[in-house]
């Protein structure tokens, strides 16, 4: 019986909620519910207001977490869904370009291994123990001399271009730049600007993140300023009848 009373109250107390939301004025409604039971009937719940108000503080942590989310939360969808196809965006961008910088630098590297020669006197001889900036020195013009850097020449060994000549192995290495070194300078560039790019598409997912974030606290805030004047308020009380019937007394006040 008391299962049955309660499933009856809480459908009651839906309807009345949406009967009130279609209201454009204060309204107030009231229901009252008797019962044959003879005993002190006990309190339900006090008085509680339904609101629609949203949290400045959950929407800017889920822009920040995934940024639009933020605004599907205050109810802002198409500023929401443009922040994460904004995100989706420069994700596939990033994704491309990192893996586009990677081919390029391994193909840089191949290059550079392959057209280069060690004289029979290089304390090494192959480019196994070299890194990334050990090649960057095998193109840049500004080598202290051409065949190899000398301040580092027990790392990195006394090297040459394939194609230079064997008269100009000792001139300096700004003043000659043979095909084979330029197009290795070339695909050096070429790999530096697609990873260059890569790291823009970080900033900018990062740049999304802040501004989402900022503008779905703003967004709840301004939600909050509109629907604050609309308000439901929903009072159950219980109470005995002269007859010693008990029932509750249920009220919903809704606001504008």
């Amino acid at each position: 019986m008391i299962k049955k009373n309660f499933l009856f109250t809480s459908a009651v107390i839906i309807l009345l909620y949406a009967t009130a939301s279609l209201c454009s004025a204060e309204q107030s409604f009231g229901l009252l519910l008797t019962s044959d039971e003879k005993s002190d009937p006990k309190p339900i719940a006090n008085s509680f207001s339904v609101t629609n108000q949203k949290s400045p503080a959950k929407a800017f942590l889920f822009s920040v977490a995934i940024p639009g989310t933020g605004e599907l939360y205050t109810g802002s969808t198409k500023k929401g869904v443009a922040f994460i196809a904004t995100e989706v965006a420069f994700w596939s961008a990033y994704v491309v370009l990192h893996g586009r910088s990677k081919d390029l630098n391994s193909g840089y590297k191949k290059y550079v291994k392959e057209h280069i020669a060690f004289e029979e006197d290089s304390p090494v001889k192959s480019v196994d123990g070299w890194n990334m900036e050990d090649y960057e020195h095998a193109t840049q013009t500004g080598n202290w001399h051409y065949i190899y850097t000398e301040k580092d020449v027990e790392r990195l060994g006394k090297f040459y271009w394939k194609d230079l000549p064997e008269d100009k192995l000792d001139e300096p290495g700004e003043a000659i730049m043979t095909q084979y070194r330029t197009e290795a300078y070339s695909k050096r560039g070429s790999a530096n600007t697609k990873y260059k790019q890569a790291k823009r598409c970080l900033s900018l997912i990062v740049v999304n993140h802040i501004v989402s974030a900022i503008d779905a606290r703003i967004s709840a805030v301004l939600h909050n300023k509109q629907t604050s004047q609309t308000n439901t308020a929903i009072s159950i009380r219980p109470f005995i009848t002269p007859n010693n019937e008990s029932g509750l007394y249920i009220t919903l006040n809704n606001s504008f």
